[in-house]
């Protein structure tokens, strides 16, 4: 029994952690509830939410993973595009019979080449923010700018469809009963857990994010660190990419463009702190899921697209403010 005992004094301690999330997550639920009613529990609608589930949450991970250093990853969403297009691109140009009818080894070879695309964005902005010392949100701002264009010229501004359907499954097809999309955002989350809370190099990063300069001094490589942040959360632009890819059977240059705010937004819900060093895999999956029932059951009430743009942005300010003014309060009571 005791064998067992630190497992469960982990497992308690990630519950007290995320229990003000859990307690949010129950009053959203009641509020849509009573908002929408038996509409908002029909399977209809839960089918089309865990469908429209893992792409915010690779996304809201990959911005988590940027984040832990105290930094940001702009280019996370034109980097998923850029995987895309490249896929699409290289299946054009490969296959003799068409995309849609592409070989499974071109199929690989397309996604394999497709990530190379993605990993490559990654180091380049982690060693221009390690190496010349460019503040984060810059770098990924100018990398986000560079490969939107890149984008458009790749694709001179057109959608490309008609993607094999190997590529569709992932995103829109189902294993057991439940979306293939959902599994792989599940598998995802536990993966991305397991690196950063069991490994030297997810260790290394909350070190850094918490004290760059004490973790220099404890050997800590900050520039092997920080390509390897960036390069992980570029992996997570790729799988969302896919799952995109599948449920909209096209790619184009700006798709997803407005879900850099929903990642953001879904990853300072989570409790990942904007100075680095704390938040974890699963705080930022259940901000992914209230923010999923937020938006379904708004969509529900058939609000302008605009108008939950706005709530979100509204979400945030509160957030902010919350956390504000929590700060002062705990700061006047240790006096």
């Amino acid at each position: 029994m005791k064998t067992y005992a630190p497992a469960r004094l982990r497992l308690s301690a990630v519950i007290a952690e995320n229990l003000s999330l859990y307690v949010v997550l129950i009053a959203v639920f009641i509020l849509m509830f009573a908002l929408n009613g038996e509409k908002f529990i029909r399977t209809q609608n839960l089918i089309s939410m865990a469908y429209q589930l893992p792409i915010v949450g690779l996304l809201a991970i990959g911005m988590m993973i940027s984040m832990l250093s105290g930094g940001i990853n702009l280019s996370i969403i034109s980097t998923a595009n850029l995987n895309g297009i490249i896929i699409a691109l290289v299946l054009q140009a490969l296959s003799s019979q068409g995309m849609k009818l592409a070989s499974g080894e071109l199929v690989m070879l397309a996604v394999l080449l497709g990530l190379i695309a993605c990993l490559l964005v990654g180091v380049i902005n982690g060693l221009l923010i390690s190496i010349l010392k460019i503040p984060d949100i810059l770098v990924t701002l100018g990398t986000m700018t560079l490969i939107a264009g890149l984008n458009v010229v790749l694709t001179r501004g057109y959608t490309l469809s008609g993607f094999p359907d190997s590529l569709l499954n992932i995103g829109n097809g189902v294993s057991f009963g439940i979306p293939n999309a959902l599994i792989l955002f599940v598998v995802a989350a536990i993966i991305a857990s397991v690196v950063l809370n069991k490994t030297r190099f997810g260790f290394s990063l909350y070190m850094m994010g918490s004290n760059a300069t004490a973790a220099q001094y404890a050997n800590v490589n900050l520039v092997k660190i920080t390509v390897m942040q960036y390069v992980f959360s570029s992996t997570f632009a790729a799988l969302t990419s896919l799952v995109m890819m599948g449920q909209l059977n096209s790619v184009k240059a700006s798709y997803a463009d407005s879900y850099l705010l929903v990642a953001v937004l879904a990853a300072f819900l989570g409790k990942v702190s904007p100075f680095g060093g704390f938040g974890r895999v699963s705080g930022v999956v259940l901000a992914v899921i209230i923010l999923q029932m937020i938006s379904s059951g708004l969509n529900l009430l058939r609000l302008d697209p605009f108008m939950i743009t706005a709530t979100w942005g509204a979400i945030i300010i509160a957030i902010v403010v919350f956390r504000g003014l929590f700060s002062q309060i705990k700061l006047r009571m240790a006096k």
